[in-house]
């Protein structure tokens, strides 16, 4: 099954700021996202604009665990500097088989 996930910023950095160690946890979530992506989890990868920052990733996922599991394995999500929503894909009824 095909998933959209969107990450955002975690709220607290609209009053905390951005933590010291951000950037480097930046580049362990990107070599993350390499590693999904190339064992097929994370099928496509968007970066949001530069005023809404954040990301956009279809994640194709066995079951809503193995899913869990993906999201759970990124640095950012560790550290809880972003939140994310995900939204499960369904085939669109236009393409749908008719009896």
């Amino acid at each position: 099954m095909q998933y959209l996930v969107i990450f955002t910023p975690n709220k607290k950095f609209e009053t905390d700021g951005v933590p010291s160690d951000f950037a480097e946890t930046e580049l362990k979530e990107q070599a993350q996202v390499r590693v999904l992506y190339a064992g097929g989890g994370a099928r496509q990868v968007w970066a949001l604009d530069t005023k809404t920052r954040g990301g956009v990733i279809l994640f194709e996922a066995e079951s809503p665990e193995h899913l869990q599991e993906m999201i759970d394995s990124f640095p950012l999500i560790k550290a809880d500097y972003a939140d994310y929503q995900i939204l499960p894909l369904a085939p669109h009824a236009a393409f749908s088989k008719k009896s």
